[in-house]
């Protein structure tokens, strides 16, 4: 009787254990190439990992997303007209939604924004072309991070 108690007391707690908070975005950040659809308005609202990354702090996200604009990996998101988008792609549209900021404001660093494209859904139409530009927009959101504390200073 009291093994049966003991074993279940300790299956009770070792089903509740909580997942560990540290490394949470490097986590979510691996299912944004599974994203498959990007909305001109809510972007990738709705999609797992994008939610999860957009829910942490900025202190554990931001860095992250920092990281991942230089992510080469190519998403599930898929027109037939288009190319389909980098995971460093959808890190720069969310980094602007953090930032509360538009991608003309990166044009100095080389973010090209077509004006004609008929579809208008801006993962598609904001193009960032040059692994030189994705490492000047890093450096650009690293300061503007840092100057908000949400970064570590290096």
């Amino acid at each position: 009787m009291y093994r049966t108690l003991t074993a279940l007391f300790l299956l009770s707690f070792a089903g509740c254990m909580e997942p560990p908070k540290t490394n949470r975005a490097l986590v979510y950040v691996g299912g944004l190439q599974d994203l498959t659809r990007w909305d001109r308005v809510n972007g990738g609202r709705g999609h797992d990992s994008y939610d999860a990354i957009l829910g942490l702090p900025e202190t554990d996200s931001v860095p992250v997303l920092i990281a991942t604009l230089l992510d080469p990996t190519k998403t599930a998101i898929h027109d037939r007209l288009h190319d389909a988008p980098t995971v460093g792609d959808v890190a720069f549209h969310m980094l602007l939604l953090i930032f509360r900021m538009k991608p003309d404001d990166f044009a100095y660093e080389g973010v090209w924004v077509s004006k004609v494209d008929p579809s208008g859904n801006p993962i598609y139409t904001v193009r960032i072309e040059k692994d030189e530009v994705r490492e000047k927009l890093r450096q650009r959101f690293a300061k503007l991070a840092i100057d908000r504390g949400w970064y570590p200073k290096e």
